[in-house]
């Protein structure tokens, strides 16, 4: 069930980095039943690929939101990122927590429409909840308006 962010206005919601050793289960416990998702991955980082001019591969870590969601984010060295959305035509500069969320959001959206599937309408409200209380919420919200 989803919940809306007037639900969550006073829930402080957390972002915990999943180990290396629990990684391997990280798609298959948050997005298992979906069509097609043992390709959300790659899909993520080429859709990064596309919207950062300075992403050119790298690790990422895997994190879970304390209301059940779960997104993705690259560890890089920078500690900001411009990304272009060349669908709407935004930019802002982000770190790399929150251009993570940023596309994982899009993402989401976009898959929830081609699939049809109630987990991942609950994974982008969950993700878009911790957005709007992120300290980068207003770029976050810009990029993918």
């Amino acid at each position: 069930m989803q919940q809306t962010l007037s639900q969550n206005i006073n829930t402080h919601l957390q972002a915990d980095i999943i180990p290396l050793s629990a990684r391997n289960d990280f798609w298959t416990t948050y997005y298992k039943g979906i069509k097609g998702f043992s390709t959300f991955e790659v899909v993520i980082f080429t859709t990064m690929g596309q919207f950062c001019e300075d992403y050119h591969g790298g690790y990422w870590e895997y994190c879970t939101l304390s209301n059940g969601g779960a997104f993705i984010y690259p560890d890089l060295p920078q500690e900001t990122l411009t990304l272009f959305n060349p669908h709407n035509g935004n930019e802002a500069n982000v770190s790399c927590e929150a251009a993570g969320i940023a596309v994982c959001l899009m993402m989401y959206s976009l898959w929830s429409f081609q699939t049809e599937s109630d987990i991942l309408v609950d994974r982008f409200y969950q993700l878009r909840d911790y957005a709007a209380q992120h300290p980068e919420r207003s770029a976050i919200f810009h990029l993918i308006d």
